[in-house]
């Protein structure tokens, strides 16, 4: 078994920089705390060294697991230090710099007034010094209990055993699907069929390269293989081979020598690489080849093993398998016709293989295990591996304990029969960078087979810190990038996709969703407890993240609060009654009770000066706390669709909100201080005393606005309700007006930064008039989206207009998307 280090490793590298950061703030440490910040920066940078050496390790023993366990945990205790030192100290307040410190002391009397404040501050808050510089001392003493341990402990592999692996060498998992019988296949017919005219393209004489790829375990090498021994039974080459290349890839010893000895050519001299690609390419001369190239991990192994292949039109073909659809693309000799990707089987063929391989071919499943087969069968999802694995791992077992284990979680961590299994996703996983890993883990908060909003997730990871800062990119840029990415390694599913690809949901295949749960647990990463199943204890007794899945009403807390007041995440699913007590969560990152049934508690909000990120949509909350603005730190706050009438004053003073999703709640007056704001999502923006639309529009750096418009708000004859001036909305590139009539208009030159436009409505204006004009206005103009939800007169003219304005009239063209009742037209 492999340790699990995975996401710890980065979050250990991190600690120093911030440690330095802190460092260079202005705040007075007592005597010796500055040293001990030091050394902690520096013995972290060592730790984390021998962190990634025990993340060699395959088979590491119990004091090594001992020991990364406690470094886990002395790594969570120290960022919360660090992050809790600012807010207790002087509450939170930013701290100038020395040198505008000095510029405002010797420009005005209001300078020495400030020293003096200075003053007074660091002797009321001595007190919390003394705690902060005990509590260091006490860290300090666990990192040298665990260096001294690291020393006592070799974790190093005994001798003869390179690379930290142990044990005899790991059979090849792809052995079976090189071999398998092809009588045994099932639902290959129609790829392999698919994928040999990709490859056969014609009898065209060019050189070609067809990828096929897949999320792990989706069979690619059982196709590739299959359809290599289908062309070699039909003599359309001269010659063939197929090799793997795998995660740590042999491209001298395993690969190009292996390509020569398939060939015909035992090739026993060095390892020159040169000499060993100008001899493959001497006995490729003149031959019409098919060589697969399976299992390919690197861009850099791509670069060299395409040199070895020339090009004497005789219509030679090379075949790559790989997990990374981006990697296919830039293999195949054209990404759009030259990829392959592999499905899922379809529930008969998923029924037929678990069948063949648990009772044997023509068997029928015996009648008191047939529900639990059904379960079984339907959490593989398809995937051949999974349905394989498992199936193998039942066979001639027909205890319905054994099945029972299987219902919930396909790879439950307490047992190994699903070694194979685990193995091929633990090869992806692995293969992640540190942060892919700790952004990947997070997903197993949420229940199997659920519909995850981009961006929540997103700002989740954000609020988190998963996200590194980038020169050239915002930190959602960033998130969406790293979303994308394990989209691309077939990680995660992608869900209705936006104007410009990208996915406005994702999902997780089951089996993926079953090994990062198992995966968060033994890396204590996430605790999931579900009421409908038996908890998931963690592995050292502290919660730092703790996910509440199918939550009741009589249930009690999840956990206890000694237990979770360490917790960073609290997410709930389910009913309300299973938040916990935020008292003396004081570490609280992100609070998530999106769709939680009945009364929410929330006692101690304020109180979260860490909360980042607090999403109480769709719950029956009425009311928010009057002090919400002391939560200095948050950045995103979503209560749409709940009972909140009006939202705090005290709001305007949090100025890291970033994201404000007010829903029908009446937005605070001086809303246009709220510079922070990238995002906002209100409606009732015209009741009362009329639109505030022009204090909006002073948002200085706002770039998506979401306006519910109900055309009951505004009074008078006048269709046109919703009008944008040529001022304000500067930075604004994005706009979504959603209502039940379309009452919208542009004048010239507004809006000059929106790109995309959103326009949602009910039904059409029963005279049958278009209701939106001034599109061909708005300059910056890329894309429009109009939606209807019933079809009518009105709806048609509108549709009609717009796609005149934008297709016709505007200088961009640009493109329309319409969608009636759900259905793209």
């Amino acid at each position: 078994m492999e340790i699990a280090v995975g996401a710890l490793s980065g979050m250990v590298d991190a600690l120093p920089a911030k440690l330095g950061d802190l460092l260079q703030q202005e705040y007075t440490l007592l005597s010796g705390a500055r040293g001990d910040v030091g050394f902690l920066q520096s013995e972290l940078g060592t730790m984390n060294a021998a962190l990634l050496r025990c993340e060699s390790l395959e088979s590491p023993d119990v004091q090594t697991r001992a020991w990364v366990a406690q470094v886990r945990d002395l790594a969570y205790d120290i960022e919360d230090w660090i992050d809790l030192f600012a807010h207790r100290v002087d509450g939170g307040a930013a701290t100038a710099s020395p040198g505008a410190a000095a510029a405002t002391t010797s420009s005005s009397s209001g300078g020495f007034l400030s020293w003096v404040r200075c003053c007074v501050n660091k002797v009321t808050t001595l007190p919390a010094r003394h705690v902060i510089a005990t509590e260091l001392q006490e860290l300090k003493n666990r990192v040298i209990e665990l260096s001294k341990q690291r020393k006592r402990y070799r974790f190093d592999p005994p001798p003869g055993r390179a690379g930290g692996r142990s044990g005899a060498a790991a059979v090849d998992p792809r052995l079976v699907a090189l071999y398998a019988d092809t009588k045994s296949l099932v639902g290959l017919d129609a790829p392999v069929k698919k994928v040999s005219e990709m490859v056969i393209d014609g009898d065209k004489t060019e050189l070609k390269v067809v990828s096929i790829s897949g999320m792990p375990g989706a069979g690619k090498t059982t196709l590739a293989a299959a359809v290599h021994r289908r062309l070699k039974e039909e003599n359309k080459f001269h010659c063939s081979a197929f090799v793997s290349v795998g995660q740590k890839p042999d491209i001298v010893g395993k690969t190009l020598k292996g390509i020569l000895s398939q060939i015909g050519n035992v090739y026993g001299g060095g390892e020159d690489i040169g000499r060993l690609i100008g001899m493959l390419r001497d006995e490729l001369k003149d031959k019409r080849y098919l060589i697969v190239i399976d299992d390919l991990w690197g861009r850099t192994e791509w670069s060299t093993l395409k040199c070895c292949f020339r090009d004497d039109n005789l219509g030679s073909r090379i075949m790559v398998t790989t997990r990374n659809d981006e990697l296919a693309k830039e293999c195949s000799s054209n990404s759009d016709e030259s990829v392959y990707k592999t499905g899922l089987l379809s529930d008969a063929d998923s029924k037929d293989l678990f069948s063949n391989k648990a009772f044997g071919k023509g068997k029928d499943c015996p009648s008191h295990l047939k529900d639990l087969c059904d379960i079984i069968v339907e959490r593989c999802g398809g995937l051949p591996l999974a349905i394989s694995s498992v199936a193998g791992s039942l066979a001639h077992r027909f205890s319905k304990d054994e099945w029972e284990r299987y219902e919930s979680n396909l790879l439950p961590s307490s047992h190994s029969d699903e070694l194979n299994l685990k193995q091929i996703l633990n090869l992806s996983y692995n293969d992640l960078p540190s942060h892919l890993k700790s952004c990947m883990l997070y997903l197993s908060i949420f229940p199997n087979k659920y519909e995850i909003d981009v961006e929540r997730l997103v700002r989740q990871w954000i609020a988190e810190g998963f996200i590194a800062d980038a020169r050239h990119a915002s930190k959602e840029e960033t998130a969406r990038s790293y979303l994308t990415d394990l989209i691309s390694r077939n990680l995660i599913q992608a869900l209705h996709l936006r104007h410009n690809g990208t996915p406005s949901c994702c999902t997780l295949h089951p089996v993926i969703h079953d090994f990062i749960v198992v995966k968060s647990m033994e890396e204590n990463f996430v605790t999931v407890l579900d009421a409908k199943k038996e908890a998931l204890s963690t592995n050292n007794g502290t919660v730092r993240r703790l996910s509440l899945q199918n939550s009741v009403k009589q249930d009690l807390a999840g956990a206890r609060n000694d237990l979770i007041k360490h917790a960073r995440s609290v997410t709930v699913f389910g009913h309300a009654n299973g938040v916990p007590r935020l008292n003396d969560m004081s570490v609280l990152r992100v609070l998530d009770l999106e769709g939680c049934n009945g009364p929410v508690c929330l006692d101690g909000l304020c109180k979260l000066i860490l909360l980042r990120y607090l999403n109480l949509r769709g719950t029956d909350v009425s009311e928010l706390p009057a002090q919400i603005g002391e939560l200095r730190c948050l950045e995103t706050l979503d209560v749409r669709s709940t009972k909140v009438k009006e939202l705090p004053a005290s709001i305007v003073r949090l100025e890291k909100l970033m994201h404000l999703l007010a829903g029908n709640a009446k937005l605070p007056g001086e809303i246009s201080k709220m510079n922070g704001l990238l995002t906002l999502s209100c409606a009732n923006v015209w009741k009362n005393t009329g639109s505030v639309l022009p204090e909006l529009a002073d948002l200085a750096n706002l770039r998506e606005l979401e306006l519910f418009c109900d055309a009951s708000e505004i009074s008078g004859d006048n269709k046109t309700r919703v009008s944008f001036s040529s001022d304000g909305f500067k930075r604004l590139n994005q706009l979504s007006i959603q209502g039940s009539l379309p009452s919208v208009a542009f004048v010239n030159s507004s809006l000059r930064k929106v790109e995309v436009l959103e326009l949602k409505f009910e039904k059409g204006i029963s005279d049958g008039s278009n209701g939106v004009s001034g599109i061909e206005h708005l300059p910056s103009l890329k894309h429009v989206l109009i939606e209807f939800s019933q079809k009518d007169a009105g709806a048609t003219a509108t549709i009609a207009s717009v796609r005149n304005a934008a297709e016709m009239v505007h200088p961009n063209h640009p493109y329309v998307s319409v969608k009636v009742d759900g259905k793209a037209i």
